[in-house]
């Protein structure tokens, strides 16, 4: 099926706290549907030796990232830790969609709320998250996980708090929620809500 611009695409956004899957979930779901691709978000991270340059992120000084938000080119944008910014491109997300393009992010939970508002039919929120008969058992386990592939000790902290006040409440308000209590049975669950999305908006699966 060819593209068509009176079709719109897809944004697939991922979130969830720290330790939950999310990446490796989203990365084992472009590797299946060669239609997906990612959504590259600004940041002042640095770049890692796996990434490349508009790809996952555009990388981005600190003085670039506020001429960015001076000009009014991104969504939204926000200081995840300090001194590492995070921002949404209108561009991207504008061209993309115009496009029938297929997109997926693991995206903040306040940029992933504004860029839900801004385009309510064509951003699906998928919230992963740790199993766990409360939040105590989850914010558990996620230490856990985050343990074993050594994390440093003070970004844990962190992001257990974060989870706790924003990310884990977040749930109720996306569109679906998938518990990795297991990383294959995780990746399934969310490959079978790209079908049905895909499905629904008439979306190629199998178009690079």
């Amino acid at each position: 099926m060819a593209a068509s611009e009176n079709i719109r695409g897809v944004i697939f956004v991922m979130i969830g706290p720290g330790g939950a899957g999310k990446n490796a979930i989203m990365k084992a779901l472009m590797t299946r549907f060669p239609s997906i691709r990612q959504l590259a978000t600004a940041t002042t991270r640095p770049k890692r030796a796996s990434e490349k340059q508009g790809r996952e992120h555009l990388f981005v000084c600190e003085q670039e990232f506020k001429r960015m938000i001076g000009a009014g080119e991104l969504l939204e944008h926000q200081e995840v830790t300090p001194g590492k910014f995070y921002g949404i491109p209108k561009a991207a997300v504008h061209e993309s969609l115009a496009v029938g393009g297929i997109r997926i992010a693991d995206i903040e939970v306040l940029g992933a709320r504004e860029l839900a508002a801004a385009f309510p039919k064509d951003v699906v929120q998928v919230f992963v998250t740790a199993p766990g008969s409360s939040q105590g058992e989850q914010l558990d386990l996620l230490r856990r996980r985050m343990q074993e592939r050594a994390d440093p000790l003070t970004d844990i902290d962190q992001r257990l708090e974060r989870a706790r006040k924003l990310e884990l409440p977040y749930q109720s308000q996306c569109d679906y929620i998938v518990v990795n209590d297991e990383l294959t049975e995780a990746i399934e669950a969310a490959a079978a809500i790209i079908r049905r999305e895909l499905a629904a908006r008439q979306l190629p699966l199998d178009r690079a």
